[in-house]
């Protein structure tokens, strides 16, 4: 069954459940409330407790966020550099629903769940962690996705030291920071340089005529060490009647060998590809489950990634404009606000969706 429609089954199954609990026995906490039977509000102060090393590692969430805030600089000039020379967009900007559907839908959702989650709860604890009082952290769950929040107690917010406020806006980037850092050492370790994984095999193609099937693993092509999806370009791209070996690896048989005749007039095997789990993990949990693994560390990665950049820029809605403007003061952060805006409509025009 598709990932995508079981995903909607349990969605609609839990909040018919969570409905029904709510009507005999959440109401009676205070802590808990549901509006209009879609939006559950879990709402607890005492959940965050404070800490000596979260206090004193401070200088760590604020050069976590200097260094997002280079990326996202770093990221708007490349972009705008490769549109005028090159007339190509090397940023996509990911709209659920329309560049991304499907399986990806799922993974993109659970993957801004705790991308969000870790970015407000790291925001509460530096926060009491400098003696910052909050109102409550909690988790709003909308729907389709759980979203986290925290209300600083502003009064206390700002009789508080500067840099301690800079600390505590910094670490809700800084925790996605670390996300990132985390995802990508995952998918370095869950996936090998070596092979293309077949994902799908388009009807009437070549690799159907051949037998290659989906969840196949190409690992070489007449000798020839799959490195890069330019080498299966490169055999397909010869421009006469060639015959080329395959060496598959495929789960619960192993490795062997399929004879492909490709014409002088086929330069397409008709397959989809992805990056290639590690064959180790493969065989402990098959090829679907392990390739499911990658893919949502690689949205873990993604979102992540986005979500450090944007909240770094100074913006009137970011952690970033607040930083601006403690920092700079009023009118210095108004004009940092200025320059970040500026930032993301060059990053947006030099972009495609």
């Amino acid at each position: 069954m598709n990932i995508l429609v079981v995903f909607m089954v349990v969605l609609t199954s839990a909040w018919t459940l969570l409905n029904i609990l709510y009507r005999v026995i959440l109401h009676r906490y205070e802590s808990i409330s549901l509006k209009y039977g879609v939006l559950l509000i879990v709402k607890k102060k005492s959940i965050v407790k404070p800490s000596s090393f979260i206090r004193k590692a401070g200088f760590l969430w604020v050069g976590l966020y200097v260094l997002a805030l280079f990326l996202a600089v770093y990221t708007t000039i490349l972009a705008v550099y490769t549109r005028i020379t090159q007339r190509t967009a090397s940023v996509v900007i990911l709209v659920p629903g329309i560049s991304v559907t499907g399986e990806d839908l799922v993974f993109m959702i659970i993957a801004i769940c705790i991308a969000a989650f870790i970015h407000e709860y790291m925001h509460a604890k530096v926060a009491v962690s400098n003696n910052i009082k909050i109102k409550g952290f909690g988790v709003i769950l909308a729907l389709l996705a759980p979203l986290a929040f925290v209300e600083l107690d502003e009064n206390s917010f700002q009789n508080t030291p500067r840099s301690s406020r800079v600390k505590v806006l910094s670490a809700g980037v800084a925790g996605n920071i670390i996300l990132y850092l985390i995802a990508t050492l995952a998918f370095l370790g869950l996936t090998q340089n070596t092979g293309i994984l077949v994902t799908s095999v388009y009807s009437g193609s070549l690799a159907e005529e051949y037998g290659i099937k989906p969840y196949d693993v190409i690992m070489a092509i007449n000798g020839t060490e799959i490195t890069s999806i330019d080498v299966l370009r490169n055999y397909m791209s010869i421009q006469e009647n060639t015959t080329l070996e395959f060496t598959i690896w495929r789960f619960n048989t192993g490795y062997e060998n399929i004879t492909v005749f490709k014409p002088s007039n086929t330069t397409m095997l008709g397959v989809r590809i992805s990056v290639t789990p590690r064959l180790d993990l493969v065989k402990i949990l098959t090829p679907r489950t392990a390739l499911y693994l990658v893919i949502f560390t690689i949205w873990l990665y993604i979102v992540n990634f986005s979500l450090a950049l944007i909240n770094s820029l100074p913006l009137y809605i970011t952690d970033g404009g607040r930083i601006a403007s403690i920092i700079l003061g009023e009118r210095g952060g108004k004009i940092a606000n200025i320059l970040g805006l500026t930032l993301l409509v060059l990053l947006l025009a030099s972009s495609r969706i």
